[in-house]
């Protein structure tokens, strides 16, 4: 055998074994348990909120060998413009599903979420703002939900919200609470944000939401919210915002605490006249006499839209924020249409948009807010991806 094929067959020989050896390396670094990000993510947990995580992040593993997931370039930053998605979250969620659904947020051009949950009074007229350990997500579950997002690049709001069903029930909704004993609500309230300030500042998370919609407390108790405002940034670092109800936003520059504000926010459910089957053009339209409002809002800070979207039923624009119409007929295209023109008019006025909203229910089949996997999808990602390769 000539000297050349000996070396050959020498080289052949080495770069095998060079092959067999990265094929066993790669093998284990694949693991949960030598995977750099999991390792971050699982920091903080035990047991078997660990377990359950480690079961995700095997399951995603065997996923991404299958798939072969698309470069994604968004249009816009963070900083310059927050394309929002309010994630909400009753009870406690399979971390599992709630990661392959960040993931799914992400590739349609989201670069931020809002986690919102729930939070509890007995009545109207209660002295006591608690957690619900049934239906208010733990602390933990909190906390690999934020991680997670952080792990797919989207920014995050945190946002307790208080619920509505016990208060519903004596014919209010939460913009008319009045509690028996102010004083006690407002130090009750503290005591709850506080812990969630305190999640937040460990966790990262760009903007904790302050309230919501609670239009019967906003103006009367001023030294409340101030007082609250302070308590809360001695727990937290980042951005503050309330969220304001459509049909308070002509007050807003009068109410005392907004100042103290790094943002406002606006759930923007303004009802649009216009047709059962309007176009686009014909909501841009309806859009109008809202905007001239909002442009002359004399306020400093920048605004924030935290809720808006509609159910896909026709005429449903015309109450946004109703969760169901009855004898409404389903309509894909009048959602579509809504995200279109609502994007259109009210994208270059505010400093983001998180629609409202998606859930975590996996088996859910009626008609309710969320846009995922129907044609809204496309006007989302027209709105907000540059383009997707498979580069």
């Amino acid at each position: 055998m000539s000297g050349h094929r000996k070396l050959l067959i020498i080289f052949i020989g080495i770069a095998l074994l060079g092959y067999a050896t990265w094929l066993v390396q790669r093998s284990s670094t694949e693991s949960p348990e030598n995977n750099a990000e999991y390792q971050h993510i699982n920091s903080d947990l035990t047991g078997e909120e660990s377990e359950e995580m480690k079961e995700g992040f095997q399951h995603n593993q065997e996923q991404n060998k299958k798939v072969y997931e698309p470069r994604v370039f968004r249009k816009y930053d963070r900083n310059e413009f927050q394309a929002g998605m309010n994630l909400l979250v009753y009870g406690h969620p399979n971390l599992s599903y709630a990661q392959r659904v960040l993931k799914h947020l992400r590739t349609l051009g989201i670069n931020s979420v809002a986690i919102t949950f729930p939070l509890y009074q007995d009545d109207w007229q209660a002295n006591e703002v608690t957690t619900n350990p049934v239906e208010t997500p733990s602390l933990h579950e909190l906390t690999s939900l934020i991680k997670y997002a952080h792990a797919e690049q989207l920014s995050v709001m945190l946002r307790p919200i208080l619920d509505e069903k016990s208060i519903m029930s004596s014919g209010h909704w939460r913009g008319q609470i009045k509690p028996t004993n102010p004083n006690k609500w407002f130090l009750s309230y503290q005591s709850v944000m506080k812990t969630y300030a305190e999640l937040a500042e460990s966790q990262h998370v760009d903007v904790l939401n302050i309230g919501t919609e609670l239009n019967s407390l906003q103006h009367r108790y001023s030294e409340e919210w101030i007082n609250l405002i302070g308590e809360l940034r001695n727990e937290y670092k980042g951005e503050l915002i309330y969220s304001f109800n459509w049909d308070t936003i002509q007050h807003i520059s009068s109410i005392e605490f907004v100042p103290l504000l790094d943002h406002i926010g606006i759930d923007a459910y303004f009802p649009l006249n216009a047709p059962d089957k309007a176009s686009i053009k014909d909501l841009e339209q309806a859009w109008k006499q809202w905007k001239d409002i909002w442009e002359s809002l004399p306020v400093q800070q920048s605004i924030i839209i935290t809720e808006a979207g509609m159910i896909p039923v026709e005429g449903a624009h015309r109450q946004p924020y109703a969760w169901s119409i009855p004898n409404g007929k389903l309509n894909w295209q009048a959602q579509s249409n809504y995200y279109e023109a609502t994007f259109n008019e009210l994208q270059s006025l505010s400093q983001g948009i998180y629609w409202w909203a998606v859930t975590l229910e996996e088996d859910f089949n009626g008609v309710d807010y969320s846009p995922l996997h129907s044609p809204t999808e496309r006007v989302i990602k027209r709105q907000l991806l540059k383009s997707i390769s498979n580069d």
